[in-house]
């Protein structure tokens, strides 16, 4: 365990409930953050994904699907 994640754990076991579960989301947002700057740098690649090119274009052929039927689950 890291010893920024120590620190993190000290400081969020001081804190009232609300305040801590503030901070959690908070980290939750900048761990979506992440993610979102991989998928920038891969789409701002302009590489070619052939294989994904095909599975769009054959998906789009299909034709749109119908929305789920609950109750036929």
């Amino acid at each position: 365990m890291s010893s920024a994640t120590q620190e993190l754990i000290g400081i969020v076991d001081d804190l009232p409930e609300e305040k801590a579960r503030a901070v959690v989301d908070f980290a939750r947002f900048l761990q979506q953050q992440t993610g979102d700057r991989e998928w920038e740098r891969i789409h701002a690649e302009r590489r070619t994904y052939p294989k994904l090119e095909q599975f769009a274009a054959e998906a789009l052929r299909e034709g749109t699907a119908e929305p789920l039927d609950p109750a036929k689950l």
